[in-house]
């Protein structure tokens, strides 16, 4: 008479663990995917409002520079700097282009967020 054994072999547990442990990685790296993604849309939507308002800030001034402007944002933005453009459009006399990029200081101008407007002034 053949006697039953219980219990698991040593190979069956560490195939066992080795599924967990191919389980665990996928589960963290995609947390740690999440957690980037989340990072990154907090800046573009800081990036966007504070575009939005340098946009507003230019369009109230009376007159535009034609030079590239650049400046940073100051407390607790100051990891974002600002650059704007005006340009005047050639066929349409009082009609300005209007460039506004807010990106992190640590990166170029072109990884940040690029807003572009027009703005009409009456030429006397």
């Amino acid at each position: 008479m053949t006697r039953a054994r219980a219990g698991f072999t040593l190979l069956e547990v560490m195939i066992a663990l080795a599924f967990i442990a191919i389980a665990l990685v996928s589960i963290l790296e995609a947390e740690g995917s999440g957690i980037r993604l989340t990072d990154q849309a907090r800046l573009t939507t800081r990036a966007v409002f504070l575009a939005r308002q340098v946009m507003a800030e230019t369009q109230a001034k009376g007159s535009f520079s034609s030079q590239v402007e650049k400046g940073r944002f100051e407390g607790p933005l100051n990891d974002l700097a600002w650059e704007r453009e005006a340009s005047a459009n050639a066929w349409v006399p009082g009609l300005y282009k209007i460039v506004v990029r807010v990106h992190p200081v640590d990166r170029p101008a072109s990884e940040g967020v690029t807003l572009e407007g027009f703005d009409y002034r009456e030429t006397p």
